[in-house]
């Protein structure tokens, strides 16, 4: 899979992500433009993927989860220091013990990408490619 990010218009700071056929938008955070920047893509990976881990393990599980919310709040603030700060608030919904609450957060600490951006080595290669 590969995802395309292409300019809008030269000498602009807005471009569209396409992944598998989805257009996203990106740009820089305020005051520079109007984001969603890369920083909330990265964050909203994280989000999104707490969020499937949990409807899908509850289904398996069933479990009487109903639906699940998740807010991440970043603390960017130490950022250059090599410390980029990520809180998933989960709000679960539906008739859970306490038992399968700390069941479905500790599913949560697994989803793929909290360990792809807590315990992978992620190598980047980056290449210029002339335009055709």
């Amino acid at each position: 899979m590969s995802i395309r990010v292409h300019q809008n218009a030269p000498d602009t700071l807005q471009f569209t992500a396409t992944a598998e056929g989805h257009d996203l938008p990106l740009a820089m955070p305020r005051p520079q433009g109007e984001g969603p920047d890369p920083h909330d893509y990265f964050d909203t990976a994280l989000g999104g993927c707490k969020a499937m881990t949990l409807m899908v393990y509850a289904q398996r599980k069933e479990l009487p989860l109903k639906a699940v919310d998740v807010e991440v709040v970043r603390d960017a603030s130490e950022e250059r220091k090599g410390v980029y700060r990520l809180t998933a608030k989960l709000t679960l919904h539906g008739d859970l013990s306490d038992a399968q609450i700390d069941e479905l957060l500790a599913v949560a600490e697994k989803c793929p990408i909290h360990k792809l951006m807590t315990a992978v080595d992620v190598q980047v290669s980056t290449l210029v490619v002339r335009p055709a």
